[in-house]
């Protein structure tokens, strides 16, 4: 057998297996049709043959109890590959069959013999439908046409077959795939469900975290303005007299002013959480310069350039300015101290909203927390004593209730410019 042949054996095989037909049962529509076959031919035998590498496999029989055989010994095998019919009125005068098993009485005494091909839409020939008898016998062309008309329907039922199995396992898949799913919709439901929970318990907690934050504040504020006042009191005696006790009254008034520094930040950011946000067309440039000049004590030389024609913006003028002034402030607190202080404010139209950067060329922040900052009691470097990481926080929840986003990248040339956005011509939906 050459390779060509060989590979073709090989798909042959293939195909044959694919149709699961082997060692099972016939059923009873490849029965009748044997039946019908035998009946047609006008013989009392008939026998459909499937060829497997080594065997014929006899898969249903009508006019004799059919069994395995050896390939080798098998009529059918003799020229079924052809995909032509074999019509023999006498087995023993055709010198491919005079010495077959089955016509010398080894394994039968076949005389007329008649096989048609079972080939398959994709031209491979499983085995045949065979009819037989033991006597001389002749088809007229009309039974040969029959025969072979019913070896057509054994293979379209040998398809419906294969179809059939095919069919179920693709519903068995969509079956599995219909659980899984909607195990997966269970899963995401429940989800779902805990996910709103949190948000809610979160609101909650928000809420009462900011009513924490100004009740604290301002119930912290009041009495650490008196005990900074009786140290000043106290301080004006004993300074004087005692300059240990002067330097350890000085160490407290400034932790009372860290104190108070971070009450103030922490009623800044309940109040930007808590309080109303009213939206209403404001003029940008001229928050800039109510911010600057909230911050006119602590500029010391800084540069402050603001672009002339910045727009008007659709916020609400409280929550802005105080934006405005924890950015720029931040400029301010975090400068260089090997360069003079640069910082400018622009704004531009991008799309549905405009874009407003401050931009400085200070200590910047390095980008692995340029993210990070934003999170609550973050700090770019803890130890620098200049901040409590509340301000860009405080940000973060101003612009989120303008419905914008806020960013924090690399100036060129070194610092830090924080970008954030606001709608254009319409409010921003406000969160109480």
């Amino acid at each position: 057998m050459n390779e060509v042949t060989a590979a073709h054996e090989q798909r042959r095989l293939a195909a044959l297996h694919e149709y699961e037909l082997l060692d099972t049962p016939a059923g009873d529509e490849l029965e009748a049709v044997v039946r019908v076959a035998a009946l047609v031919a006008g013989v009392p035998n008939a026998t459909l043959n499937l060829i497997d590498e080594s065997r014929q496999c006899q898969l249903t029989t009508h006019g004799f109890e059919g069994s395995d055989t050896a390939r080798s010994d098998s009529m059918c095998a003799v020229r079924f590959e052809t995909g032509e019919v074999t019509y023999l009125p006498d087995a023993g005068l055709d010198l491919a069959f005079a010495f077959n098993p089955w016509v010398t009485g080894l394994l039968g005494r076949v005389r007329f013999y008649f096989s048609a091909p079972l080939v398959t839409p994709q031209g491979y020939a499983l085995g045949s439908l065979c009819v037989f008898h033991t006597e001389r016998h002749e088809l007229t062309d009309e039974q040969i046409a029959r025969l072979k008309d019913l070896a057509e329907v054994i293979v379209a039922l040998f398809e419906r077959r294969r179809q059939a199995r095919a069919n179920a396992e693709l519903a068995s898949e969509v079956r599995e795939q219909h659980e899984e799913l909607e195990v997966a919709h269970a899963d995401l439901g429940r989800a779902h469900a805990e996910k709103k929970a949190t948000i809610v318990e979160l609101r909650r907690s928000n809420r009462e975290l900011e009513q924490f934050a100004g009740v604290v504040s301002h119930d912290l504020a009041a009495p650490l303005t008196v005990v900074n006042g009786y140290l000043e009191l106290i301080e004006e005696r004993v300074a004087r007299a005692d300059p240990e006790s002067a330097r350890w009254i000085g160490s407290s008034t400034r932790a009372i002013g860290r104190m108070q520094r971070l009450i103030t930040a922490l009623l800044l950011y309940a109040r930007a959480g808590h309080a109303p946000c009213r939206p209403e067309p404001a003029a940008l440039g001229d928050l800039v310069e109510q911010a600057l000049t909230d911050l006119r004590g602590s500029l010391d030389g800084a540069t402050v350039v603001v672009q002339p024609d910045l727009p008007t913006i659709d916020a609400d003028p409280t929550l802005i300015r105080q934006l405005l002034q924890n950015l720029i402030g931040n400029s301010l607190k975090y400068r260089r101290p090997d360069r003079p202080c640069h910082i400018e404010v622009s704004a531009r139209h991008d799309g549905g909203q405009w874009r407003v950067s401050v931009a400085d060329n200070g200590v910047g922040i390095p980008k692995a927390q340029r993210e990070k900052v934003f999170d609550m009691f973050t700090q770019v470097d803890p130890g620098s004593g200049r901040g409590h990481g509340i301000g860009l926080s405080t940000c973060q929840r101003i612009v989120d209730r303008h419905g914008g986003r806020i960013v924090a990248a690399e100036t060129p040339g070194g610092g830090t410019t924080v970008v954030f956005t606001l709608p254009v011509g319409q409010h921003a939906a406000a969160v109480s």
